[in-house]
């Protein structure tokens, strides 16, 4: 199973994102996207692609309803609880302060900072794909590929 991570995309239009980050939508079994959409048109854009997008609130989308777009949500994924967020406060222990968010999961995605990471703390594994559009805290642009079957996954950051 091969799931594109995106975050901080700060854009109502999928002709902004990278046309990299287009094609692999269309080959994913589906899209997480980790908040500070800003305008939910895009994931209307991006679910004409692939209908198989979860996406969550970021600080940046204090208008969406949270029917529309919860602030975090869990999805299970072949044997794999992945927790989904955008995150909240300083970067610095944005990762200490996420695993108090989640119970049970494997994974936490997340977003926020604009710096991708995919690492472990505790038992958890993070991952936070940076900004495929806005790279205000990095040198680049990237997203990333999460990998899964049955119990087993792994990731990938791409630079765009």
């Amino acid at each position: 199973m091969k799931i594109v991570v995106i975050s901080d995309t700060h854009t109502d239009d999928i002709g902004k994102l990278p046309s990299a980050l287009i094609t692999e939508f269309n080959d994913a079994d589906a899209i997480l996207h980790a908040g500070d959409i800003v305008g939910y048109r895009l994931i209307h854009q991006i679910e004409h692609i692939n209908p198989n997008v979860y996406a969550v609130k970021g600080n940046m989308d204090p208008f969406f309803d949270e029917k529309l777009l919860p602030k975090k949500r869990v999805i299970k994924f072949d044997e794999v609880n992945v927790g989904l967020i955008h995150g909240y406060g300083a970067p610095f222990g944005l990762e200490n302060r996420l695993l108090y968010e989640f119970e049970d999961v494997d994974i936490i995605v997340y977003g926020h900072t604009h710096k991708p990471f995919w690492g472990v703390l505790g038992d958890v594994h993070f991952l936070n794909p940076g900004s495929s559009t806005n790279n205000r805290y990095t040198l680049f642009n990237s997203y990333a590929l999460l990998f899964i079957e049955g119990k087993n996954f792994d990731a990938k950051i791409v630079q765009i």
